[in-house]
């Protein structure tokens, strides 16, 4: 029995991506980001020409800016349309963070790609690879502290807080299988929070009022839990080439996400399944059974669920572009292919 869909064949040009991997529906801060994007050159420009070339290198690999881009949009709904030095930094300071994390998980991971390229620790190696991701948190916490603002210090310290705790959480669990439940607190605090707090620093960077800064942290926080379960979707039917690592990458690192803790509950393929985790794990086998199973549609249901909840939370932001522009945000992440 059939219960899932054939492979989702999407191309990157059905989102309109931009080489340099910027999303075009950011169009309306490009200048902004621009400015963005120098003050994060700035801040890594090193003498030391380890760091630098480490620097470059994260830079050049950088993908979609959302996070920054998240930073601008709420900082900049309603009439507050000025870039602000604070907000500025702000953007710089949350990508620096997000590199810092993505060199840290690959470690963890062991992982050799990193968005179609090899990744830090493959390209140098894995003490400068800790070392690169310890001067990017040093560096976004100067950053943050020039604005001499404590409550964006302290919103951007509790993210990496509760991202380290569950990082911690997912690298104590690597090879078993997790609840659905715990599946949803692990994505809460690996990317729900971040997003969140991505759209709250931009509103308190520039004073939003409190019930605006409430309406984009629910917003940042939904769409941040469905970028992650899209995303855990495409670790099993995206095309690698697009993706930029191989598909089932995740289980091969002991780690259980949404489509086979749904997949393994289903009456038809789940003890199929469990058998051939418990022996030799093959990639094709097990996107056969997951795809079979359901679990995609099941996936994208769930992420559907969120993205809805992200809208209902922009009906207490301001009318306007900025507005207009997030829930084009919330639309792409609903069909993105990598």
């Amino acid at each position: 029995m059939d219960k899932g869909p054939a492979l989702i064949g999407l191309r990157q040009e059905n989102f309109g991506i931009k080489g340099d991997g910027r999303l075009p529906l950011f169009s309306l801060i490009a200048d902004n980001m621009s400015t963005v994007d120098q003050r994060l050159k700035d801040a890594l420009e090193q003498h030391n020409p380890v760091v630098r070339q480490v620097s470059d290198y994260l830079q050049e690999a950088s993908g979609k800016r959302l996070r920054p881009a998240l930073v601008l949009l709420a900082g900049q709904v309603g009439e507050r349309r000025h870039l602000s030095f604070d907000l500025v930094n702000v953007a710089a300071a949350v990508e620096m963070i997000h590199m810092a994390t993505l060199v840290h998980d690959d470690i963890i991971d062991k992982a050799d790609m990193r968005r179609g390229m090899p990744a830090v620790r493959s390209r140098f190696s894995d003490p400068v690879a800790v070392l690169s991701g310890d001067f990017l948190f040093a560096r976004a916490f100067q950053i943050l502290a020039s604005t001499r603002r404590p409550e964006l210090v302290d919103l951007a310290a509790e993210v990496v807080y509760v991202m380290s705790t569950g990082e911690i959480s997912q690298h104590l669990d690597q090879g078993r299988i997790a609840s659905e439940e715990a599946y949803w607190r692990r994505i809460e605090a690996k990317t729900g929070f971040f997003l969140e707090t991505c759209c709250r620093l931009g509103a308190t960077a520039t004073c939003a009022p409190s019930a605006v800064q409430e309406g984009l942290a629910r917003y940042g926080h939904h769409i941040g839990l469905a970028y992650q379960v899209i995303d855990d979707l495409l670790d099993w039917v995206a095309d690698p080439d697009v993706l930029g690592k191989a598909v089932g990458e995740d289980l091969a690192a002991g780690i259980y996400t949404l489509p086979i803790i749904h997949a393994l509950e289903d009456a038809d393929y789940g003890q199929e399944l469990r058998d051939l985790l418990a022996n030799s794990i093959v990639p094709g086998d097990v996107r056969r059974l997951v795809v079979a199973s359901g679990a995609i549609d099941y996936c994208r249901m769930r992420a559907q669920e969120h993205l809805q909840q992200a809208g209902r939370a922009l009906e207490d932001v301001p009318a306007g572009p900025e507005r207009d522009e997030l829930a084009q945000v919330a639309d792409f992440i609903g069909t993105r292919d990598h």
